[in-house]
C-alpha cells in the first residue's frame, strides 16, 4: 500500500515490511484472518484518499499520504467494528472487543506479580443472542429475547424435535457459524452484512424454520464457533432424567452423542499417555 515492492504467498513478510518499513502496523501476523480482504478493504480507503486511522477524506492519493505520515496516522482506528472480524482475538471471546481483551490481558499482566483475592468479586455469566449482540444474565431472559426480537423459539425447536442436550449444542454451533458467515441456515443465502441477513430471516420466517437434520448434526458442530460461549454451557440438559427413567426399566441407554465423546475423552486419555511414554523413552 506504501511503495512498489511485491509479495507472493506470505503474508508474514509483507505485513512485517510494512511494520518496520512504513511504520504501519496492524499486529501480529498470527493473529490476523482473512489477511487478503483485510488488506483489500485498507487498500480500497486509501484508493479513495481516506486516512486510515482519522477516517477523513483528501483531495488526492499524495495528500492523504502526507497527512498519515506527519500525523503519526499510520495505523488504523481502533475503534471502527469494521476491523474486528480480521482479528483472531474476535473469536476467543464472544461479546468482547479485541480492544476489551487486550486491556484484560494487559492487567492481568501487570497484576499476576501479587496474586491478591482479598477485593475479588463474582461477576454475572453473560450469554449471547444467536443473532445480536444482546446479553442477558439468564438463559430464560435469552429465550424471551430471541423469541420476542427475532421469532426465534428455542423451547418450541427443542421439544418439537426432541433435541438431547448433544444436538442442541450442535445446532446453537451450526447457527452461530452460518450467522458469522452471514449465512442463512435455512435457505443457505449469503448477504454481505449481519444486519442484512437477519432481516432476511425474519421477513422470510426462515428464522423459525430449521433444515433437515443431516445438515447440522454433524460432528465438527461439537466445537464452538466462539470460545467461552456462555449459552452452551447454559442449555438446559434433560438426558440424565431420561436415562435415569429408562435405566429403572433395565434398560441399558448410550445415545451416539455420548459415544463420540466418551470416544474422544479416551483418545485424549491414550494421547496423554503416549506423550509421557514418548518422554520417558527420550529421558
Amino acid at each position: 500500500m506504501f511503495c512498489d515492492h511485491l509479495f507472493l504467498g506470505n503474508r508474514s513478510v509483507l505485513l512485517n515490511h510494512m511494520a518496520k518499513d512504513h511504520a504501519f502496523n496492524i499486529g501480529l501476523p498470527d493473529n490476523i484472518v482473512n489477511c487478503k480482504e483485510f488488506l483489500n478493504v485498507l487498500q480500497k480507503k486509501i484508493d479513495s484518499f481516506q486516512c486510515l486511522y482519522c477516517e477523513k477524506t483528501f483531495a488526492d492519493k499524495n495528500k492523504v499520504k502526507d497527512h498519515m505520515r506527519k500525523k503519526q496516522h499510520r495505523k488504523i482506528n481502533a475503534k471502527n467494528q469494521e476491523y474486528d472480524k480480521f482479528y483472531i482475538i474476535n473469536y476467543l471471546e464472544f461479546g468482547k472487543s479485541w480492544e476489551q481483551v487486550q486491556s484484560e490481558d494487559d492487567r492481568e499482566l501487570f497484576h499476576n506479580q501479587e496474586e491478591d483475592w482479598s477485593d475479588w468479586e463474582e461477576h454475572p455469566v453473560c450469554a449471547v443472542c444467536l443473532f445480536c449482540e444482546k446479553q442477558t444474565d439468564t438463559t430464560e431472559k435469552l429465550y424471551v429475547h430471541m423469541q420476542e426480537a427475532h421469532g426465534f423459539n428455542l423451547l418450541k425447536i427443542k421439544s418439537e424435535h426432541d433435541l438431547n442436550f448433544y444436538q442442541q449444542v450442535k445446532l446453537m454451533n451450526y447457527i452461530r457459524r452460518q450467522v458469522h458467515q452471514c449465512q442463512c441456515f435455512n435457505c443457505e443465502k449469503k448477504f454481505q452484512l449481519k444486519e442484512e441477513l437477519i432481516c432476511h430471516l425474519e421477513d422470510s420466517k426462515h428464522i423459525a424454520v430449521l433444515p433437515d437434520r443431516s445438515v447440522w448434526d454433524q460432528p465438527q458442530y461439537y466445537f464452538p464457533t466462539y470460545e467461552n460461549d456462555t449459552l452452551l454451557c447454559l442449555l438446559s440438559d434433560n438426558e440424565d432424567e431420561l436415562t435415569a427413567e429408562k435405566q429403572t426399566d433395565n434398560i441399558p441407554v448410550i445415545s451416539e452423542d455420548v459415544s463420540n465423546i466418551e470416544t474422544l475423552k479416551q483418545n485424549s486419555v491414550l494421547n496423554e499417555l503416549l506423550h509421557e511414554e514418548l518422554n520417558n523413552t527420550e529421558t
